[in-house]
């Protein structure tokens, strides 16, 4: 009786107060007083990539919780790496975190992860896993990947008829899957499948659709059917009326101490459990180069490196300027492509449609004279591979950037070899000379 009161008050002055949600181990102390479980996806590192001009993916109305924790908390010039909190602990929800703070329960959900020591120009040392993607960047190749949609049917008819657009022509192919959030094949039945077909795959795996239990069984799987490749992502959020519920057991960065640790100690981190022929991928995530305050996305990129991150996907890139000036310019001055790879994401529009949709993805801006440039031309598709083949030719000439990443809006992956091409004519020297400049070489596997 006596602890459900405590529980009861807390709860009602903490609320008016804070807002407070009740997760039984609260930061307040550490996160400016403002509780990160008011974001709409309880994320307990942030932001995520669906945050621009500073307002939130899931209520644009209302400004990003974790934007305003880092403008709280270190301002909008400090650069230094962010504490790494725990996921939530489930069994505490709803209980009184003075009694947990009392009691010692809440330790495990409030105390920050100890990074795992992982070194500095990670870039530089010998091959660490069986991926292809890896061997390529740090041959100081400059990639090129894409993506190819999972079904929404028990079929792989759609892979295999769209497969020979890629082959040989990528280094790594992304096996999308719940797109808009409408179920399909998973992205780990689709990467299996590509991987069976001699195509280097990358699984993605998004915090929305997972536990941590579902996501080292999909690691486990992947080990098993040849996927070498891990892109983990915090997952935008379902738009359906009514939504369903979503998981976040995990933002992106927990996601990836969890693949890290265990490629790295051969141990579930969240059980303490020993695996026998852990894998061991080669893990990528992502980041959103334009969120603001500008030193947000970086602060984000070093505490994803120093959780484990090996490649880096960016959110999609339509002023490759700005991207090069900006973000890439203070990711060189940090010494952050030295831990890991940086891949531009470039847009492929094919359509008007598929222009229409690219304007309500959340975290996409579409500069007027590129919106305008596209919906105006008589030629749509023609016209969103010459703006592609630009961008990419402009991210090649970028120091710091490793490769491209399409990222195709429209159903035709045949487009995806015209875009691509304009890498082969160009200079092989001049690429390898930006990448060596920015701290690639080519090492031995071990």
């Amino acid at each position: 009786m006596f602890i459900r009161v405590i529980t009861q008050v807390e709860g009602f002055f903490k609320g008016m107060v804070f807002d407070c949600r009740m997760c039984g181990q609260c930061v307040l102390s550490q996160t400016g007083l403002i509780c990160p479980m008011t974001c709409p996806k309880g994320l307990r590192n942030g932001p995520c990539g669906g945050t621009l001009h500073g307002e939130c993916e899931v209520l644009p109305d209302k400004p990003c919780v974790w934007v305003r924790i880092h403008r709280r908390t270190v301002g909008e010039k400090s650069l230094e790496l962010p504490d790494l909190l725990p996921s939530c602990d489930a069994r505490l929800q709803d209980t009184s975190s003075y009694i947990n703070l009392f009691t010692g329960a809440d330790k495990i959900g409030r105390t920050p992860l100890k990074y795992l020591d992982l070194g500095t120009q990670r870039t530089k040392l010998p091959l660490q896993t069986q991926s292809r993607l890896e061997q390529r960047l740090k041959s100081g190749a400059f990639v090129r990947t894409c993506e190819m949609r999972a079904p929404r049917s028990a079929t792989f008819k759609q892979v295999d008829e769209q497969v020979s657009y890629v082959r040989d022509r990528f280094d790594a192919v992304n096996a999308t899957s719940y797109l808009s959030a409408k179920p399909s094949l998973s992205s780990a039945v689709v990467a299996a499948r590509l991987a069976e077909m001699g195509i280097e795959a990358i699984c993605q795996s998004t915090c929305r659709d997972h536990t941590k239990t579902s996501f080292i069984a999909e690691l486990l799987s992947n080990q098993l059917n040849g996927v070498h490749n891990s892109l983990c992502m915090t997952g935008d959020s379902y738009k359906q009326i009514p939504r369903p519920k979503q998981v976040f057991d995990m933002d992106g960065a927990i996601m990836l101490y969890e693949a890290r640790y265990l490629r790295e100690k051969g141990m579930v981190y969240f059980t303490g459990e020993r695996i026998a022929n852990a894998p061991r991928p080669f893990i990528g995530a992502v980041i959103n180069p334009f969120t603001e305050p500008a030193n947000i996305p970086i602060r984000r990129l070093k505490q994803k490196a120093a959780a484990g991150a090996d490649f880096i996907q960016t959110q999609l890139i339509f002023d490759m300027q700005a991207f090069a000036s900006g973000f890439m310019t203070t990711v060189r001055q940090e010494n952050i492509h030295e831990d890991l790879f940086i891949l531009a994401g470039v847009p492929v529009v094919t359509s008007k449609k598929a222009l229409e949709v690219l304007q309500h993805i959340p975290g996409v801006s579409v500069p007027p004279e590129s919106l305008q440039r596209l919906s105006q031309a008589a030629d749509c598709q023609s016209e969103g591979i010459r703006l592609a083949r630009e961008l990419v030719l402009q991210a090649a000439d970028i120091p710091g950037v490793a490769g491209v990443h399409l990222m195709l809006f429209g159903p035709d992956h045949s487009v995806l070899p015209d875009v691509i091409e304009v890498l082969d004519s160009t200079p092989q020297q001049s690429r390898t000379a930006n990448f060596r400049a920015a701290g690639g070489t080519e090492t031995p596997v071990t």
